[in-house]
Formats: structure tokens, C-alpha cells, sequence
């Protein structure tokens, strides 16, 4: 058996990607020398790595098995690589990102990746953490810069800080200015996102910690919306005041609350085998856009 390394990133990248075209594309090859790379390692390893039924290469059993391994193997690859070209990034990124991030940081983060790494191509993903860090669990996402990630296997987590949340109402309001408590909030109008986001785990908690339940919640996953609809006096909402436009921030008031709102930690977590110099530079990068904004405690 001689396995090759182009071997094992040719079976990576079909795994992650979901199709040999798009391995090809990644790799700057041709789809039938993809195709010829994974067949003599499937013929060396005496077992099919993919079911290519249904349009999309899935893995096998056998597949599933030795994936940890190739990752493993590329990661160490990258490592050897890595003590001379100082850790950059390559190819294919696939960054997902909470929408406070999208607002704060994320133009002048892909204008720098842009100048300073222009062989490094990033797919976007905007999306609220809980949904961000399955994507990445699920290997279709390499990257997510969200709250509360936790370590798991083959996936590490760097804390940035503690975001700033704080409730927002209308200035118009007789509450403007008032310190809130849930029992001042449980008849007013209150937008929200989903129950398992930030957002949505921030009211809900603060609000169990008086035993009561909002009586009018109304959905809504965009924030930029959210403070449009809080500015125009329709009710109340929990976000990163950082991101209210200047246009509409006179129109809107920042509450202190009682208690105050449970700390949520923003994180940025990666797959070890993507995780480099370049994974460090983009959290700093983050860290200081957010502290110029006030929007890490």
C-alpha cells in the first residue's frame, strides 16, 4: 500500500465539499484526475470511501472511519508547511459569522483577507449561532465567529470576550430611561429571534429569573429590522446597541435592566485542521473593532 498525500487531500476535500467537481475546483485539477486519485486509494484500502448515489459523494462506513485520520494527516502536513510561510490560509474558507459581527467587523475584515491573502476565497454565511455552530459540527463551515461555542472534537474555541447586550426601547415611551424589570416588560410588545439564539436565550433566561413569560413576543431575525421597528416606537428588543444606525439612534434608548442581562461570551471556533496564524489574526481583528465600539464588556 503506498497512499499519497494528494490522496488523502483529494478524499478531504470530496467530504467536506459533498462532490468530486467541487473537490477539482478546490484543488486546481481536473475532475477525472480527482476521480483517479480516489480510486487507486480505494483500491489500495480494498473498500469504497464514497456512495456516489444521489448527486452528492456521501461517505461510507468505511469512509466515516478513516476521516478523523486524513484530517489528521493534513493538519500535520499544514503544521510542516506552516514553520515557513508563518500559517496563512489558502484555498477555500468558509466563514460563518452572527449578524452583529456581519455589522462591526465583517467589511473591513474581508477588505484586509482581500489585500493581504488574495489567493484565500471566502463563502459567507450569516446566521445565528446555534445554526453557525451546527454548520461547523456538520464540517460546512470551517470557521464561525458566534456566542457561547463550546470545544468538541476536532474543533477549537477562542474566547473573545463578553458582548454588550442591553435592552433597547423607543425614547417615546413613557419607560424611556427607567431601569427595567421583567414585570415592567411582560405587557409590552418585544421582538425577538429564535428561542435557541443568543437573543432569544437572553429573554427568555432574564425573564424566568422574575417566573414570567412575555405576552406578546414577535419574531424577527434581522436586527438591522429590529431596530428600525424599536425605533419607531412599536416596542422593545435585546441586541449590541453598536449596531443601531446613527440615522435612527436618536430615536432609540439603551435601559439599564434589574437584574441585569446574563453575560453571553462571543468565541471564535474553527476545525483543528483549518485553525492557523490567519485564524489568530481574524480574532484579533474582531477584539479590536468590537472594544472601538463598546461592544465588548
Amino acid at each position: 500500500m503506498r497512499l499519497t498525500l494528494a490522496q488523502i487531500e483529494t478524499f478531504y476535500w470530496i467530504s467536506r465539499l459533498g462532490s468530486f467537481h467541487a473537490a477539482a475546483r478546490q484543488l486546481n485539477v481536473t475532475q477525472p484526475s480527482v476521480s483517479g486519485r480516489i480510486r487507486e486509494l480505494e483500491l489500495d484500502l480494498g473498500c469504497a470511501l464514497f456512495d456516489r448515489s444521489g448527486g452528492r459523494a456521501r461517505l461510507t462506513e468505511a469512509g466515516k472511519a478513516i476521516r478523523k485520520q486524513a484530517e489528521m494527516m493534513l493538519s500535520l502536513a499544514r503544521e510542516i508547511r506552516d514553520e515557513t510561510s508563518a500559517g496563512r490560509l489558502r484555498g477555500l474558507l468558509r466563514l460563518g459569522v452572527v449578524e452583529t459581527v456581519a455589522h462591526l467587523a465583517l467589511p473591513g475584515l474581508i477588505r484586509h483577507l482581500n489585500s493581504n491573502r488574495p489567493g484565500l476565497r471566502i463563502e459567507l454565511a450569516v446566521d445565528v449561532g446555534a445554526k453557525l455552530l451546527q454548520q461547523l459540527e456538520q464540517r460546512h463551515l470551517d470557521v464561525a465567529i458566534t456566542t457561547d461555542a463550546v470545544a468538541s472534537d476536532g474543533i477549537s474555541v477562542l474566547p473573545l470576550g463578553d458582548i454588550d447586550l442591553a435592552w433597547l426601547g423607543p425614547t417615546t415611551h413613557p419607560l424611556a430611561g427607567k431601569v427595567l424589570t421583567p414585570n415592567d416588560l411582560v405587557d409590552q410588545l418585544i421582538f425577538t429571534q429564535p428561542e435557541t439564539s443568543t437573543i432569544g436565550r437572553t429573554i427568555r433566561d432574564w425573564f424566568e429569573t422574575a417566573r414570567c413569560t412575555p405576552k406578546s413576543l414577535s419574531g424577527c431575525n434581522s436586527l438591522t429590522v429590529t431596530s428600525e421597528l424599536v425605533a419607531a416606537g412599536l416596542g422593545f428588543a435585546v441586541m449590541t446597541p453598536a449596531i443601531v444606525r446613527d440615522d435612527i439612534a436618536d430615536r432609540i434608548c439603551r435601559h439599564d435592566s434589574h437584574p441585569p442581562l446574563p453575560r453571553r461570551t462571543l468565541s471564535i471556533a474553527a476545525l483543528d485542521e483549518t485553525w492557523s496564524s490567519d485564524i489568530e489574526f481574524i480574532a484579533r481583528f474582531i477584539v479590536d473593532v468590537f472594544r472601538s465600539s463598546d461592544a465588548l464588556q
